[in-house]
């Protein structure tokens, strides 16, 4: 639900300053009160207590014979000196005995930040000075001595209490941001995750709620998108899943005459070029179901990998090669040497990468041209692979062809461009030779001077 008052963010921050200001002045109070409640029941002595007594005491010290430990207030020293400055008697160190005859000399009667010298002269011509400090102090001498000084050890404790009202007030302020902040980072998350089924979210913060109305109209937008696009795709699919089917029609018929030919023919080439043909009706009608499966489940389904004899594979490869080239008196030379080499492949993938590399081939090769096969067991950078070359007598390859050769959607230029040809059979060559763990190179070749295709297939090793 829309929340019809919303804060600007400064206005929240100033709040909680506000808090924080309110807080410190009641800490400050508090602290206050409890100094004095605590000077006023004894507990401490004032900062001038010292001072207060000494200035109660000083005729004494001036007047008596000879000034004891008793006429001087509990936390003072003193130290008695002749004229000429020579140190009498005291409890000063001898370090400061010196010193605060010096201060008597120079008229310095401050000699720290809270320490302070007052110099009584006697009766006698005698000089006595009393180092004496302006803090408050515990009124039981035990307090004092095991305590740091009070003033010091109140100023820290106040410290303290600041510190800790500064972090309660940051976590709370940090927690209110972060409660807004979280609704942000859900929404994100659905956006991210393709969740596009909830609701416009608000908030009290007018900055993260305008942010939360962006997210929101940006979700609209793609959802809206990613429903057109769902819904071209599955009219793709409808289009080219009827195609499929009716592309079934003329197979059938082919089928049926190749049927009827097979039963009249009595020329020998004319019933192998028959055979040939039904064998290709029955590797289209195979790839159908293959689509027609893509189309209804989204994936083409994972081939299990078998260890095949490459000799046994190679010859089958060489043998549709010549088929594909009968039309056009294409002569097929191959050159296979991979005895006793295996390979571990999904083999359906692979027969259709070479064919896709045969058919290429076929294609560009003119009539009465030839098409070599070659292969061999290589090693290479530690490893052993059998090696498969198809060089084609065709116009071979140009520089950029070349760069692109393997790209989803290549055509190249009018030199090696046939019409209804969409360039897309190396692509997939390429794609499922590397499946196979393979790698498939485009070159130009030396011998035929047409398009050269070598493909690598690394040994199975039992």
């Amino acid at each position: 639900m829309e929340i019809k008052r919303k804060k600007k963010i400064y206005t929240v921050f100033l709040t909680y300053l506000g808090a924080f200001l309110a807080q410190s002045a009641l800490l400050a109070a508090a602290a206050y009160i409890a100094l004095n409640i605590m000077i006023n029941t004894g507990f401490l002595q004032p900062a001038v207590y010292t001072l207060n007594r000494l200035e109660e005491g000083a005729k004494d010290i001036e007047t008596a014979g000879r000034v004891g430990e008793s006429m001087i207030p509990d936390g003072a020293a003193y130290g008695v000196y002749d004229e000429a400055g020579n140190y009498l008697y005291g409890n000063f160190e001898k370090k400061e005995q010196g010193t605060a005859w010096n201060c008597k000399e120079n008229g310095e009667t401050q000699k720290a930040f809270k320490t302070f010298y007052k110099f009584i002269e006697r009766e006698d011509k005698e000089t006595c000075i009393v180092r004496y400090d302006i803090l408050a102090q515990f009124a039981d001498p035990s307090l004092r001595k095991h305590l740091p000084n009070a003033e010091w050890l109140f100023c820290a404790v106040i410290l303290a209490l600041f510190l800790l009202q500064t972090a309660w007030t940051a976590r709370k302020f940090g927690k209110y941001l972060s409660g807004r902040i979280r609704t942000l980072n859900e929404v994100t998350d659905r956006i991210r995750e393709n969740n596009l089924e909830f609701d416009r979210e608000y908030s009290d913060v007018r900055e993260i709620d305008d942010v939360l109305g962006s997210l929101f109209t940006m979700k609209e937008a793609l959802k809206t998108s990613l429903e057109e696009q769902w819904k071209s795709e599955e009219l793709k699919k409808e289009q080219i899943s009827a195609l499929a089917h009716d592309i079934k029609t003329p197979l059938t018929v082919i089928r049926g005459n190749a049927e009827l030919i097979h039963e009249t023919a009595r020329d020998g080439d004319v019933r192998e070029y028959n055979r040939y043909v039904t064998e290709s009706v029955k590797e289209i009608e195979d790839y159908l179901i293959i689509l027609q499966d893509t189309l209804r489940t989204g994936n083409s389904g994972r081939e299990e990998e078998k260890v095949l004899k490459a000799e046994a594979f190679l010859r089958q490869i060489v043998k549709k090669a010549e088929h594909l080239g009968k039309g056009k008196k294409i002569q097929v030379k191959a050159s296979i040497h991979t005895e006793g080499a295996d390979i571990r492949v999904q083999e359906e993938k692979l027969y259709r990468a070479f064919m896709n590399i045969l058919s290429n081939a076929a294609e560009y090769t003119p009539k009465g041209g030839v098409i070599t096969i070659e292969a061999a067991v290589k090693t290479g950078a530690g490893q052993a692979y059998v090696e498969t070359i198809v060089c084609d007598s065709g116009p071979g390859f140009t520089g950029k062809e070349l760069k692109a050769a393997s790209e989803q959607f290549f055509q190249g230029d009018m030199s090696r461009h046939k019409k209804g040809h969409y360039g897309i059979g190396l692509y997939i060559a390429d794609r499922f030779i590397r499946q196979q763990g393979g790698v498939m190179e485009t070159g130009n070749c030396k011998v035929t001077g047409g398009a050269r295709i070598k493909v690598r297939l690394p040994l199975w090793r039992r």
